[in-house]
């Protein structure tokens, strides 16, 4: 009976958890893309800014899934934040608007650290799981 009634006003706990190798190589795309992104901002390079964009919008919309489906609704408004810059980004890219793709580009990023922020936590390992 202790138990139970122990039970019941105990804060929900929800443990951490490894992430799925799919949920890894879509976060390493992001990583990736994002350092080319950089680059390809520098160099003014807007094809490859473009490219960089259309990739970050088709990941955003899988990690949208991703988290829609755990139903952690900040994490999902992070995605959704995510896709809208990357495509605003590839707009402005198309538009070789570089005051556009610097505001675009940082509100994708910015996405991304929020999420991060909230959501993921290293290991003493260096590795890291989903909070």
């Amino acid at each position: 009976m202790l138990f139970a009634v122990a039970a019941t006003f105990a804060p929900n706990v929800v443990a951490n958890e490894k992430p799925t190798p799919e949920f890894q190589d879509l976060m390493k795309s992001n990583g990736m893309t994002a350092a080319a992104l950089r680059m390809h901002i520098m160099a003014k390079e807007y094809d490859g800014i473009g490219m960089d964009a259309a990739t970050l919008r088709g990941n955003f919309a899988k990690i949208e899934a991703f988290w829609a489906a755990k139903k952690v609704n900040d994490a999902v408004e992070f995605a959704k934040t995510g896709a809208k810059g990357a495509a605003d980004l590839e707009s402005a890219a198309k538009a070789k608007n570089d005051e556009g793709i610097a505001a675009a580009s940082k509100a994708t990023t910015s996405a991304c650290g929020g999420c991060h922020m909230a959501h993921r936590e290293q290991l003493p390992d260096k590795t890291y799981e989903i909070k």
